[in-house]
């Protein structure tokens, strides 16, 4: 990143914050969805009402995961140059060992945009899904 990591990692937590938004639209769609699960429908439409379940049930994990790199990030923030024993801490309460060395805040970064890209690609097929079914219904 060319910007001081400082700076990149008060954005990177921008971003990973408006993981909240994008778990709410997906709240959204899943209460929705469970709605329309109950009226009887075509085969194609529940089926793509059944996909769209599935799919809230994964951006729920995305969302548990991007909210916890928030948590992460933040406290790497407030606590700078405490990678390793960042690292450690969580090795330990992982119940592994620590890897040699601290993890680069690149890979960090890369890791956590990646977590937010695909919470949101999700989100994307979930409302999608939920608009094919709603297509069929009208049909």
């Amino acid at each position: 990143m060319n910007a001081e990591p400082p700076m990149a990692l008060r954005v990177l937590l921008g971003f990973l914050k408006a993981g909240r938004v994008l778990d709410g639209g997906s709240s959204v769609l899943l209460l929705g969805t469970l709605v329309l699960v109950w009226a009887p429908v075509a085969p194609l439409p529940m089926a793509a009402l059944v996909a769209a379940l599935i799919l809230g049930l994964v951006e729920k994990y995305f969302a548990w995961r991007v909210a916890l790199d928030v948590e992460f990030f933040t406290l790497l923030h407030e606590q700078p140059g405490q990678l390793e024993a960042f690292d450690a801490a969580l090795a330990d309460f992982l119940g592994r060992k620590a890897a040699p060395g601290a993890r680069a805040m690149a890979s960090r970064w890369q890791g956590a945009r990646r977590l937010v890209r695909r919470q949101a690609g999700v989100v994307v097929v979930q409302a999608a899904l939920v608009l094919v079914a709603l297509a069929c219904r009208l049909w």
